[in-house]
């Protein structure tokens, strides 16, 4: 009886420790959660955030709130608005913490070009979400009080690129959020955790860093690229001959940006800015006939905002360029010329002066009081003789400023761009 009894105990106390154990399980390593891929020293194209869209039927059972251990209440999907704009400021925050070129609404306060210039446009939709609410409950008071409220959402991110006109990434992001308080508010961060789960896909950031060749992008070059001069005529003088001044102007368009240009060889050889025709795979150009013919970009200095493209043919009509060495005084007249006012638009003209020739970050400006309108990027500045002084690339306006526009001084950019223009 006495062994009986001390095997039953010991096959009892067997028993208990095993249960003891079972309930210590040993750790398992977990996978490292992915870091964000670095853009690369060129950092990103520039991209703005639009919205937060929803997928999920009204009625949809998210989850429960418990107080204490006891469930008080489920809750249901209710909102009645197909997007949200909650979640944009905190996204885009996010992404410039990682080196992303964003931009928002605000930009156009102080952007000098008075545009608020994107390449691609990035949205997200929610197609699930999964909550937990738990509420503490004050017998004091005779109410719950502060709780903590979780969320798992499912996200699916895409980019668009403005300038092919499609979207080009699709991919869905798990994120998790957690809040406290009165009324915890948990959904927003963990949208936002899943959103920015895709700088850690090695096609996103691909598609949106500058050191990838996902688009095509000239780059500045130190061998001297030979052009034919255009020839005018010393009698040229404006206003009196716009409309020869007009016919060398041309309408650039890269998907749905529009700039302008100008032609400074009879052999189709043409000016602008670099942020109008930078990364594009296709550009098109407009003529004062209203023709519309491909072109290339052959040249471009990004830093300085300058560029030179081509089209095909020969005995285009042209501006001449101004001598380098010919600085315009201050109080000149200068004319600015934009054809990027839509398709039933004309052409509008302006009339200024030359205002200073200011510097600012080792780049050296034409400041006029010439208007500058929207599209006129990449536009010439003409002299009183016709000749171009200078690619018009930024509009300032601000509190007390109106109407200033800013231009890179021609033979900047002849030598930013290595051109040598020579008579025929």
């Amino acid at each position: 009886m006495g062994n009986r009894f001390r095997l039953i105990l010991h096959i009892s106390v067997c028993v208990l420790f095993m249960a003891c154990l079972e309930k210590t399980p040993v750790p398992l390593e977990s996978d490292p959660e992915p870091k964000p891929i670095p853009l690369g020293d060129q950092g990103s194209h520039p991209m703005i955030f639009r919205n937060v869209s929803y997928r999920i039927p009204t009625g949809t059972i998210l989850g429960e709130v418990r107080v204490g251990r006891k469930v008080v209440d489920e809750m249901r999907w209710t909102v009645a608005r197909s997007r949200a704009y909650d979640f944009n400021v905190s996204v885009t925050d996010g992404l410039r913490n990682l080196g992303y070129e964003m931009r928002d609404s605000a930009d156009a306060l102080f952007d000098p070009t008075g545009e608020v210039k994107i390449r691609y446009i990035m949205a997200a939709v929610l197609h699930t979400v999964e909550l937990d609410f738990e509420y503490e409950y004050s017998r004091r008071r005779q109410r719950r009080i502060e709780g903590v409220g979780t969320a798992d959402v499912e996200v699916e991110v895409q980019l668009y690129d403005a300038v092919a006109k499609k979207t080009v990434y699709k991919r869905t992001f798990y994120g998790h959020g957690e809040d406290a308080g009165m009324k915890p508010n948990p959904i927003i961060s963990a949208v936002v955790e899943a959103i920015l789960k895709s700088t850690t896909d090695s096609k996103f950031v691909r598609i949106l860093s500058k050191n990838s060749n996902h688009a095509k992008s000239a780059k500045p070059s130190t061998a001297t690229l030979d052009l034919t001069a255009c020839q005018r005529s010393e009698s040229f003088r404006l206003p009196r001959d716009l409309p020869g001044a007009l016919a060398a102007v041309v309408e650039i368009q890269v998907g749905s940006i529009r700039g302008t240009g100008v032609l400074v060889s009879p052999d189709g050889w043409i000016l602008t800015a670099a942020h109008v025709v930078d990364d594009a795979p296709e550009i098109w150009v407009r003529f004062e006939s209203g023709a519309q013919v491909r072109a290339t970009l052959e040249r471009s200095d990004a830093q300085f905002d300058v560029a030179l493209i081509r089209v095909e043919g020969r005995s285009f009509p042209c501006s001449q360029i101004r001598s380098a060495a010919q600085d315009l005084a201050i109080g000149s007249d200068v004319f600015t010329i934009n054809l990027a006012q839509g398709d039933d638009m004309k052409p509008s003209v302006a009339r200024g002066v030359v205002s200073g020739y200011p510097e600012y970050e080792g780049k050296r400006w034409i400041q006029t009081d010439a208007t500058v309108n929207a599209g006129a990027s990449g536009g010439p500045i003409f002299a009183s003789d016709g000749s171009v002084a200078g690619i018009t690339v930024l509009k300032g306006y601000g509190f007390g400023v109106e109407g200033l526009g800013f231009a890179v001084p021609i033979g900047d950019v002849i030598r930013y761009l290595s051109l040598d223009l020579t008579d025929d």
